[in-house]
C-alpha cells in the first residue's frame, strides 16, 4: 500500500500510543473531506465511516478496521447517480519499510506511526473498495433518457444496416 503523505491535521493520530493502549477510533467523513475519492468520481452526497480498532503485533502498531458507507457515483449506463453501498473489513500493520510479506495477513502500510492519518487510511479503503464500472441494478436506470440499442436518435426506420446479415454469412 502507497505511504500515506505528510500532512497535519486533525485527523492524525499516535498509532503507537494508540496501539499500547488498544484504542478504538471511529471517524466520519464526506466526500468534501476526500479529494482523491471526488477525482474517482464520487459525487456530493457520499459518506464514508471508518472504525480502526488499535492493537500490537509484533511489537508494532496494527489496526482492525472496517469502513462503511454510501458512495454516490456516475452509472455509467445511464450517467444518472447511483447509490452504491461500501462495507469493507482490513487489516493493515504500520512498517518502516515495506517487505514481501507482513505475518498475520496484514497488507503494510509505510508510515510514521507518531503521526498516522486516519483520514488517508479511511479514503484508501474507500477507493480499493469502489466498483470497476458502477451501474444501476437492470431494469433501474432512466432507460427513457437512453435510445434503444442499435439505433441511434433520429434516424428513419429505413436506414441502412450493413452489418444486419453479417452473423448469417459468418454461419455459411
Amino acid at each position: 500500500m502507497p505511504r500515506p503523505p505528510g500532512v497535519s491535521n486533525d485527523q492524525q493520530v499516535d498509532a503507537d500510543v494508540c496501539a499500547r493502549a488498544g484504542s478504538t477510533i471511529e471517524r466520519h467523513f464526506s466526500v468534501e473531506q476526500l479529494p482523491r475519492l471526488q477525482e474517482a468520481g464520487a459525487l456530493d452526497g457520499s459518506r464514508i465511516d471508518v472504525r480502526l480498532r488499535f492493537s500490537l503485533f509484533d511489537d508494532r502498531p496494527a489496526v482492525d478496521g472496517k469502513s462503511s458507507g454510501t458512495l454516490s457515483l456516475r452509472c455509467q449506463r445511464c450517467l444518472q447517480p447511483v447509490a452504491v453501498p461500501i462495507e469493507e473489513q482490513f487489516q493493515v500493520i504500520l512498517v518502516q519499510q515495506e517487505s514481501a510479506d507482513e505475518p498475520g495477513g496484514y497488507e503494510p502500510v509505510v508510515a510514521d506511526p507518531a503521526h498516522f492519518d486516519v483520514r488517508w487510511l479511511a479514503e484508501e479503503q474507500a477507493l480499493l473498495a469502489l466498483p470497476l464500472v458502477p451501474l444501476h441494478a437492470v431494469g433501474e436506470c432512466e432507460e427513457a433518457a437512453m435510445p434503444p440499442l442499435g439505433i441511434e436518435e433520429g434516424a428513419s426506420p429505413g436506414a441502412q444496416r450493413p452489418f444486419r446479415n453479417l452473423r448469417d454469412l459468418l454461419e455459411k
